[in-house]
């Protein structure tokens, strides 16, 4: 093994023991129903489990065996470039961290343990903020970064149905005979 998989795996199993950690501590210090503000108007704690995905949508226990088959795949697809930027390179890592925080909740406990409120946003934990802020970082990386070139828009090339010529108003098949 290479340093990048050493990294990114050990960012990845830190990350997923983070959040197992302080989902153990929230459930074990809280009693349900009960609201403990961190920040006022801004942080709480509250427990909650989800049988679903995001906020409980779609619950299923098919979600376990999902999230397990995902953590391969989010893998594969991180560590495939070998010259990949060590950003993307992270925010795979806590991609994956996040899956398998909440995969471990998926297949133990049959469902996930949420134990943070903020304003606006139903419950959440440690594995979906690091889920959500490392894609949403990867897609303003990417959109900001991207390193495609661009050819420069030219006109098409005489003769064809897309040339602009006067002739071309309703042809959508070839010139005519």
């Amino acid at each position: 093994m290479n340093r990048r998989w050493i990294a990114f795996f050990g960012i990845a199993l830190a990350g997923a023991g983070l959040d197992l950690a302080t989902k153990s501590l929230a459930f074990s210090r809280l009693s349900p129903g009960e609201t403990v503000t961190v920040v006022p108007h801004l942080l709480w704690l509250q427990l909650a489990t989800n049988r679903g995905i995001a906020w409980g949508l779609f619950p299923s226990r098919a979600w376990a065996f999902v999230s397990v088959a995902a953590i391969p795949l989010i893998a594969v697809v991180f560590l495939r470039q070998k010259s990949q930027r060590k950003l993307d390179l992270a925010a795979g890592a806590l991609i994956l961290a996040g899956t398998m925080g909440n995969a471990w909740d998926r297949m133990v406990r049959q469902s996930v343990r949420d134990f943070l409120v903020i304003p606006l946003i139903p419950n959440f934990n440690l594995a979906d903020a690091m889920l959500t802020c490392s894609i949403a970082v990867l897609s303003i990386h990417w959109i900001l970064h991207d390193r495609r070139s661009v050819r420069p828009a030219g006109p098409a090339p005489a003769g064809q149905p897309d040339d602009g010529r006067v002739g071309d108003v309703g042809r959508d098949h070839g010139p005519r005979p």
